[in-house]
């Protein structure tokens, strides 16, 4: 009679082969074990790498709205300057005050994020601004919170100055006789402006959200800063403008400005809105 042989037990440990064919066996121990744990590898790269991803894409947006408040609050310090250094006879001690209540109006007039500084607008220090009659020396030091704690640190402490001539010549409004009436103009336009605070002289720039700012307005792209460039998070116009811009820094957001003789000018007409009566 035929023997019957019972089936054989079908052995299961690491000697299997792999998907190369190689033995897991004829491996390494630790290459054995990581042919068991390859198929949740990856997801356990992905549960790792994902926050370190997300921290270092905060921590570089966070730069650079930091160094937007920095760049704003740089501009509105020029523009305070700029605005008293034309001031030629109130006294030192009033310049120093027309200087700070001018900085803090550009400010507003900017939107300068004052949740990133710390204390607000109280948290401008101007220890070592003075002026005197022939020039304005400004100081300012302040801190710049980190929207997230950086290596146990919550600000950055910021320091910028600015020096700048007062005016010690002719002014507006005065008469000597032999001089006649002084306007100003700019290298661009076409016309000529007897106010120096005319809105096409000093602008107040605002900042918009792109994503709001699509939706509706009335403003076209500016023709130096938007060409072959992608609409970034924030753009910036100005009330009185009709274009908007893609940087702050942009040309068409300053105004060089020159206070000449009118009767220099050659082939400027008046302004509509300071001139034009």
């Amino acid at each position: 009679m035929p023997q019957i042989t019972g089936k054989d037990k079908k052995i299961i440990s690491l000697r299997q082969k792999d998907f190369t064919g190689k033995g897991i066996g004829e491996s390494s121990p630790a290459e054995a074990l990581s042919h068991v744990f390859l198929r949740g590898s990856i997801s356990i790269e992905a549960a790792l790498t994902m926050p370190l991803f997300l921290l270092a894409a905060a921590i570089i947006l966070s730069l650079f709205l930091m160094m937007q408040v920095q760049y704003t609050v740089g501009n509105a310090l020029d523009c305070a300057v700029s605005d008293t250094a034309l001031l030629k006879r109130p006294s030192e001690k009033t310049i120093e005050n027309l200087t700070k209540a001018a900085f803090y109006k550009e400010l507003v007039q900017q939107n300068v994020s004052l949740s990133f500084i710390q204390g607000g607008a109280a948290g401008f220090s101007w220890r070592g601004t003075k002026a005197d009659q022939i020039s304005i020396d400004v100081r300012i030091a302040y801190q710049i919170k980190f929207p997230i704690r950086f290596f146990g640190k919550t600000a950055m402490k910021v320091s910028q100055g600015r020096r700048m001539h007062r005016w010690t010549g002719f002014q507006q409004g005065e008469r000597t006789g032999t001089e006649g009436e002084w306007v100003f103009i700019t290298p661009t336009q076409s016309v000529y402006h007897e106010n120096r605070n005319c809105t096409h002289l000093k602008l107040s720039i605002k900042s918009v959200v792109a994503a709001s700012f699509k939706k509706n307005h009335r403003y076209a792209p500016c023709g130096h800063c938007t060409k072959s460039q992608k609409m970034g998070r924030m753009v910036y116009v100005t009330e009185e403008g009709e274009c908007y811009h893609y940087k702050i820094d942009c040309s068409g957001l300053k105004r060089t400005v020159y206070m000449i003789n009118k009767s220099q000018i050659e082939g400027k007409g008046p302004c509509s809105r300071c001139g034009g009566n």
